[in-house]
């Protein structure tokens, strides 16, 4: 992904988009629209934190990676892009807090990249899904 800067955030975003696509794809319906606040951060965390990892991979910064995750956050979740950025104004001070969905979306993006198999993907995209079911209990 390394080569110069616009391929690199066209790769990111293309592959942040499939990943989190998948992501969602394998939670629970009607997610969009969850009003419980431990959901959505986690949701969004996750989000972030794939998108961050994906970034940082790439060698873009910080100011890359809130646009990108900005633009997939919106388009995925299907919130207003002031939403969206009323929660990124908060995801770093609770990246620095080590809020556990932001490490988790980290870690499972790369887990889904460097897959060999579809199942290994289903399996690293799967990690939100759990991280649900977990709030749930």
């Amino acid at each position: 992904m390394h080569d110069n800067p616009e391929n690199s955030l066209e790769s990111v975003t293309k592959l942040a988009l499939q990943f989190l696509a998948e992501a969602i794809g394998q939670c629970p319906a009607g997610l969009e629209k969850s009003t419980n606040q431990d959901v959505v951060f986690a949701v969004v965390g996750f989000q972030y934190g794939a998108v961050q990892s994906a970034a940082y991979v790439a060698g873009l910064g910080a100011e890359a990676w809130n646009s990108i995750a900005g633009e997939l956050i919106a388009r995925i979740n299907g919130m207003e892009r002031e939403v969206v950025a009323q929660f990124l104004s908060v995801m770093p001070m609770l990246a620095r807090k080590e809020y556990p969905t932001i490490s988790i979306g980290g870690q499972a993006i790369i887990r889904f990249y460097n897959a060999a198999t579809d199942e290994e993907k289903l399996t690293a995209a799967a990690s939100l899904s759990e991280i649900l079911r977990q709030i749930d209990k």
